[in-house]
C-alpha cells in the first residue's frame, strides 16, 4: 500500500514538473531571458539555450510527462487490481485521473505561465540534462515532424512593429515615459525620410561668395544668424566649404578685414537627396560633422541640411533665442509662391 502511494506521488509529481515546465518555457519571452542574462541570473544561459533550441526541449519534457503518466499507471493499475476488489479497482482509477487532471495539468500550467521568468530559469538545468538524456529519441521524432513542416524554434527576432507595440504597452502600463515612447517610435522613422524632406531648401540659405572680404560681408556677417556658412565660387551649385561665424567675427574684430572669406574655408561633405536619416546621423557621428550639402540628381545644390535637422526628427522641433523662423521649409515655399528666393537657415 505504501508503495502504491509513493509510485502516485511519483507520477504526480513528474506530471506537475513537465506541465509546469512545458508552461513556462512557451511563456517565457526573449526579451526577459535577454534582461535575466544581462543581469547574471543563474541558469539564465541555459535558460536561453534551451528556448533557442524549444522544440527540443519540449520534445524532452513531453517525454518524461508521457513516460511517468502511461508506464506508472500500468503499474499502478496492476498493483490496484492486487490489492482492491474490482469495484475499488475503478474509483481508485477514477480518482487518480482526477488528481493528474487537477495536479499534473491544470494547476501546473497555470503556475508555470504565472511566474514563468524565475520558473522556466530555475528548471533549465532539468531540461538541459533531459534534452542530453533523451537526445536519440528526439532526434527519430524530429526526424519524423520534419517533412510536414513542424516546428515550433522560438522567434528570437523583434521586427520593428512589435516593438513600437511593446513601447507603447510600456508606456501605457507606466513603465517607460510617453517621451521615451515617442523616442523609440520615432527612431524606426528615420530610415523612411530622406535629406529632401528635412533639409533646409536652396530658396533660403544663407551663403556668401568665397571671394568676399571680410569688411565686404561684415553687415551681413553681424545679421546672420547662422553659425555655419556656406561659400561658393560662382554660383551655389559651386560650394567651395564652409565657414564658422565665429571664425569670421573674432578675424573682424581683430583688424583682419581685407582677408577673404575663402581663408577661413573649412572642407564640407555633400550627400546624395536620397540619402536616409539614419545613415546621415551614422555619417555626421561617425565623422564627427555637423553640416552637410545635399545635392540633387543632376549634381546641383538642392539645400543644407545640420545634424540638427536630424535630432529633430527624434526629439521635435528644436528652437533657440536666435531663430527667427521655425520652420525654414515652410518660409522656403512661402518664398517661393511669392517668387522670392533669399533667406536664412539654422545651422
Amino acid at each position: 500500500m505504501i508503495l502504491l502511494a509513493l509510485i502516485c506521488f511519483a507520477i504526480l509529481l513528474l506530471s506537475f514538473l513537465s506541465s509546469s515546465i512545458e508552461a513556462a518555457l512557451f511563456t517565457v519571452t526573449v526579451v526577459q531571458i535577454e534582461q535575466m542574462v544581462e543581469g547574471r541570473k543563474s541558469g539564465a544561459p541555459l535558460l536561453r539555450n534551451n528556448k533557442e533550441h524549444i522544440q527540443d526541449s519540449i520534445i524532452a519534457v513531453v517525454i518524461l510527462n508521457n513516460l511517468a503518466n502511461i508506464a506508472g499507471s500500468i503499474i499502478v493499475g496492476a498493483m490496484a487490481s492486487e490489492i482492491f476488489a474490482d469495484l475499488w479497482v475503478g474509483v481508485f482509477s477514477a480518482a487518480l485521473t482526477f488528481m493528474i487532471i487537477l495536479l499534473g495539468e491544470v494547476v501546473p500550467k497555470t503556475i508555470g505561465e504565472r511566474h514563468a521568468p524565475d520558473y522556466a530559469r530555475h528548471t533549465a538545468r532539468m531540461v538541459f540534462i533531459l534534452r542530453i538524456v533523451f537526445k536519440p529519441v528526439i532526434m527519430l521524432i524530429n526526424l519524423f515532424v520534419r517533412p510536414f513542416g513542424v516546428t515550433t524554434e522560438a522567434k528570437t527576432k523583434l521586427d520593428e512593429d512589435e516593438i513600437k507595440v511593446l513601447a507603447r504597452l510600456s508606456h501605457r502600463h507606466g513603465n517607460i515615459l510617453e517621451i521615451e515612447s515617442q523616442l523609440i517610435r520615432r527612431v524606426f522613422q528615420l530610415d523612411d525620410i530622406m535629406a529632401r524632406d528635412i533639409m533646409t531648401p536652396r530658396t533660403v540659405v544663407f551663403a556668401l561668395r568665397a571671394a568676399m572680404t571680410l569688411e565686404e560681408a561684415a553687415d551681413e556677417l553681424y545679421r546672420a544668424s547662422v553659425s555655419r556658412i556656406p561659400l561658393y565660387a560662382e554660383d551655389l551649385d559651386d560650394i567651395v566649404g564652409i565657414a564658422h561665424i565665429r571664425d569670421l567675427l573674432a578675424a573682424l574684430a581683430r583688424g583682419r578685414g581685407q582677408k577673404a572669406l575663402g581663408d577661413f574655408a573649412d572642407e564640407v561633405s555633400f550627400v546624395p537627396d536620397t540619402v536616409s536619416a539614419n545613415r546621415l546621423l551614422q555619417s555626421f557621428l561617425k565623422n564627427r560633422e555637423h553640416f552637410s550639402v545635399v545635392v540633387d540628381e543632376h549634381g546641383g545644390m538642392a539645400g543644407v541640411i545640420t545634424l540638427e535637422d536630424v535630432l529633430e526628427q527624434l526629439v521635435g522641433e528644436i528652437v533657440d533665442e536666435h531663430d527667427r523662423d521655425v520652420d525654414l521649409r515652410v518660409k522656403a515655399r512661402t518664398l517661393q509662391e511669392l517668387r522670392r528666393g533669399k533667406g536664412g537657415y539654422r545651422a
